[in-house]
């Protein structure tokens, strides 16, 4: 499953001498991991950029929550809104009013065409991540996380791919939407059919991206 919410990095156009002023009007704030940052009803509406680090953005429905996706450097969202946003490291977020926000960009007509890039990439990534959620099960989401690291974060080696997972399989059975335990089973089996090899603690070879591709629908 596709965990990152935007392939459009919004720090690389920030950082552009042109957009000098605008990056002057970001306050810089630090949280430390595992921290729930912003939550629905949050009294202040701000835009945010993650500078550094990563969070996670999910919806909690009772006593259960879903992982929407994983906000990493250069992404971009709001505090207004139904999802809870936690650090799952360190973070370091370039913070803004919305309103004052919306207001510089009247002046960065060119930055404007990427924010309207990328609110229509974070629509099409949203209805992903709930299909995703919706119609396949956990191997299936499990696999295919593994399949977007190789893809994305992948080192190619003469070997096959190393991937390293720097999530806890609490953190990351959080994002699936499963249980720690499910997801160690899982990954045992994985690891058990030649699917992953495990090289380290959090650093996992694959072998055959073709095999991890197919693994997922193959019936257990």
């Amino acid at each position: 499953m596709k965990t990152r919410l935007l392939s459009i990095n919004l720090l690389n156009e920030l950082t552009r001498p042109e957009n000098s002023a605008l990056m002057a009007e970001f306050t810089e704030n630090r949280h430390a991991g595992n921290s729930l940052i912003y939550s629905p009803g949050h009294e202040k509406n701000q835009v945010f950029i993650v500078k550094k680090g990563r969070l996670r953005l999910y919806l909690a429905v009772e006593d259960k929550d879903f992982s929407l996706a994983i906000l990493e450097s250069g992404d971009i969202f709001v505090s207004h809104t139904r999802a809870h946003v936690q650090s799952i490291e360190e973070v370091t977020l370039l913070v803004m009013p919305t309103a004052r926000f919306h207001s510089c960009m009247t002046s960065h007509p060119a930055l404007s065409a990427t924010i309207i890039r990328i609110l229509g990439e974070m629509l099409s990534q949203s209805f992903s991540i709930i299909d995703s959620l919706v119609f396949k099960d956990i191997r299936q989401r499990l696999t295919d996380f593994f399949l977007y690291e190789t893809e994305n974060n992948g080192l190619p080696t003469p070997s096959g791919t190393v991937v390293r997972i720097a999530l806890t399989n609490i953190q990351l059975a959080a994002i699936i939407g499963s249980s720690r335990q499910t997801v160690s089973t899982i990954v045992s089996a994985m690891l058990k059919d030649g699917v992953l090899e495990k090289m380290s603690r959090n650093v996992y070879l694959i072998p055959n991206v073709d095999l991890l591709k197919n693994y997922g629908h193959t019936r257990v």
